[in-house]
């Protein structure tokens, strides 16, 4: 799964979830928050290292330019579109926003991540949602052929289970 699936798969469940009315996801902010609570709880984040790259910023919250730079990859792949929702630009989304602007990316770059002048809500295209489909499918049957494996383990002998789980065990014996 590439990080561009993990956010595809956030619209998704967050448009799918909230039928009949498509909701999308509103700012950088939140999506930032929910790529790292989400990307860790299904174990993504072991997967791909750095998955993202978190920074805490000196207000308190998180920021990555990772997740800006796949937003806007989304974008412009016509997968997700901003929509303006009318309102002022909340502080801190600016704030971090420009915290990356000014600590995280290269001065000659800046011109490419752009400041926006109000809030946006970005929700997914035609085009994104077969896509973000399309992937959960795959992924469900993934998941559905690794579990049909639970069988077959269950009839080895324990000493060979043993022989293949050891090695996923990170902490040496006897400590």
């Amino acid at each position: 799964m590439t990080r561009g699936d993990l956010l595809m798969l956030l619209y998704w469940f967050s448009d799918t979830s909230a039928v009949p009315d498509v909701r999308g996801i509103r700012g950088l902010s939140r999506l930032t928050r929910m790529a790292i609570i989400l990307g860790h709880e299904t174990g993504l984040d072991a997967d791909i290292r750095p998955y993202f790259t978190w920074h805490a910023t000196p207000q308190g919250g998180i920021a990555s330019v990772g997740v800006w730079q796949e937003l806007l990859r989304l974008r412009a792949y016509q997968v997700t579109v901003p929509i303006a929702s009318m309102e002022a630009m909340p502080k801190e989304e600016l704030a971090e926003r420009r915290y990356l602007l000014e600590e995280h990316i290269p001065p000659h770059e800046r011109s490419e991540y752009p400041l926006p002048t109000e809030f946006e809500r970005d929700v997914l295209t035609n085009k994104g949602t077969f896509f973000a489909a399309k992937r959960e499918d795959q992924m469900v049957a993934r998941r559905i052929d690794v579990m049909k494996r639970a069988a077959n383990l269950e009839r080895l002998p324990l000493a060979e289970l043993t022989a293949m789980a050891l090695p996923l065990v990170r902490v040496p014996a006897g400590r």
